[in-house]
């Protein structure tokens, strides 16, 4: 029976991207036996596997303008339901006297700009949701001071991943850490850990063992936009290529794995892997776009999905076995 894995990645406003793909899979009544998801998509992913309606879970509190506007608006006030500032806890530390060049620029220039807004038990029902889905699930977290990414995975992934991939437990602790933002501060970050979107924007490597993988890369595979003419244009840049460059040495990583199996180089049967299908995002956004989901982004991986898991063989399967038991 030939297995199916697709990785989703969160990325700032853009997590309709893989909504979409989640969309196109229900409609098609298509279930991969393994999703690796990183950042917001594994809020997606547990919101999905409950039933919700991802696509108006994501777009109820998107603000009216975009751009500009709901960027400042952002900055100022936080995005509603995941994160609040945290200007009155920082105006407050000045109560300390600052004593060194280093205290004062803490104080002027804080690493914690804002905190999560979760509360203790919304982050372990995704936990919960998670653990008791009949599909696999894996997601990262990230030691930034070590420099190493933990996989955290429930039990249908260790039965389909056994012995090939070691795998943490999905317990709250670790999804409050694979959803904590650099801005929310590294002294502050539980257990040391942080997303683990910064270390791998999106999980692939560890899928050869699937003989078709699928991935929905939340930002464009190349720079589609116009060049760079200013500082906040360099900045979107360096951003996208931050994200994108961990993902491109991933999908080197699985397709060389292909071309050694088709020239019958690689025989290790925990090598499964055939196909490797790429839905990116389409549409070049800029600097201002990132915590603004839109409906175009939605449409357009939806319809990629569509295109995609449509063309293959008709294997429908249950919903009962997408669903959490």
């Amino acid at each position: 029976m030939r297995k199916q894995a697709v990785a989703l990645g969160g990325f700032g406003g853009f997590n309709l991207h893989g909504a979409g793909v989640l969309a196109a899979l229900d409609r098609l009544e298509r279930m991969p036996d393994l999703f690796t998801v990183t950042s917001g998509q594994i809020v997606v992913l547990a919101a999905w596997l409950r039933g919700e309606d991802v696509r108006r879970l994501l777009l109820e509190h998107r603000g009216a303008s975009g751009g500009l506007l709901q960027a400042w608006q952002t900055a100022l006030f936080g995005h509603k339901g995941v994160f609040r500032p945290v200007l009155g806890e920082n105006a407050r530390r000045w109560l300390d006297v600052p004593l060194s060049p280093s205290a004062v620029l803490e104080r002027l220039m804080p690493a914690r700009q804002y905190a999560p807004v979760r509360d203790r038990d919304t982050v372990a029902e995704i936990a919960r949701t998670l653990n008791e889905a009949e599909v696999g699930v894996v997601f990262n977290t990230y030691d930034f001071r070590s420099g190493n990414g933990l996989l955290h995975g429930n039990a249908a992934a260790r039965r389909l991943m056994a012995g090939e991939v070691g795998l943490e437990d999905i317990t709250a602790d670790a999804v409050e850490s694979a959803l904590w933002l650099y801005l929310y501060g590294f002294e502050e970050a539980p257990g040391g850990l942080i997303d683990g979107a910064y270390h791998r924007s999106i999980i692939l490597s560890e899928l050869h063992g699937f003989d078709e993988v699928t991935v929905a890369a939340p930002f464009p595979v190349s720079w589609i936009g116009p060049v760079p003419r200013n500082q906040l244009e360099v900045e979107n840049w360096k951003i996208r290529q931050w994200f994108a460059n961990s993902y491109k040495a991933e999908v080197a990583r699985l397709r060389r794995v292909i071309e050694l199996m088709e020239r019958g180089t690689l025989n290790d049967p925990a090598y499964r892997i055939r196909s490797l299908t790429e839905l990116p995002l389409r549409r070049h956004y800029g600097y201002f776009d990132y915590f603004t989901e839109k409906a175009e982004v939605f449409d357009d991986a939806l319809a990629q999905a569509l295109d995609h898991f449509g063309s293959g063989p008709a294997h429908k399967q249950a919903h009962a076995q997408r669903r959490a038991g």
